[in-house]
């Protein structure tokens, strides 16, 4: 994989899936076999297309930007800054109508120009005490 490929892929799953919200895109992208912990029993692209439907019904003008990019041979990591606001209500939780901005980072495994697994980490915590789910433990 090329430094321009790895970055083309990335930028169309932000862009295109997670911005656009053009969920086909996703069949291109992601590995036949791809699977997702929050959709269990699907796989390929539309494993990842559901979960991230999941938070478009919470944050329906939910957008990441990418801040940083460091590309391997068969990895991208990204760090990327999320924005939206709760209007869907998250995971079950009633919609607060509160906007969030948080970060998270993502690690995608890239084998023969598609994702073949990725590893995220987000700013639950910041998220949360953003929404009043939980208090802020760092209070001003």
């Amino acid at each position: 994989m090329t430094r321009q490929d790895g970055a083309a892929i990335t930028q169309r799953l932000y862009d295109e899936i997670w911005n656009g919200q053009c969920y086909e895109t996703a069949a291109d992208l992601f590995d036949p076999e791809f699977r997702h912990d929050a959709a269990p029993g699907i796989r390929g692209g539309a494993a990842k297309a559901a979960a991230i439907r999941g938070y478009h019904a919470a944050f329906p003008d939910l957008r990441i930007s990418i801040d940083d990019l460091v590309i391997g041979d068969d990895r991208v990591a990204a760090r990327w800054t999320v924005t939206g606001t709760d209007t869907g209500g998250l995971k079950g939780r009633p919609p607060t109508g509160r906007s969030v901005r948080a970060w998270g980072v993502e690690h995608l495994g890239i084998r023969d120009g598609r994702i073949v697994s990725d590893w995220l980490g987000v700013d639950w915590l910041g998220i949360l005490v953003q929404l009043g789910a939980i208090p802020n433990p760092w209070p001003h």
